[in-house]
């Protein structure tokens, strides 16, 4: 489970979360997290969105998930 947010302040609508994430993130003008990341896959996707993200506009809050 995670806690993903995206302080639009901060972003400059470079559009590399919607590149690396295109499933949850969205460049339109501003940026749009579109949902939560629910499996492993887009738990990762959303991590590297916030690795590759210039101003670290995006945080991604990462808990342990059940086994």
């Amino acid at each position: 489970m995670s806690g993903t947010a995206v302080d639009a302040e901060r972003c400059i609508r470079c559009g590399s979360c919607a590149i690396v994430a295109p499933a949850l993130f969205q460049v339109t003008g501003r940026v749009r997290l579109l949902r939560a990341p629910e499996t492993e896959v887009e738990h990762v996707a959303a991590a590297a969105a916030a690795a590759v993200c210039p101003t670290r506009a995006i945080t991604v809050e990462t808990v342990a998930l059940p086994v």
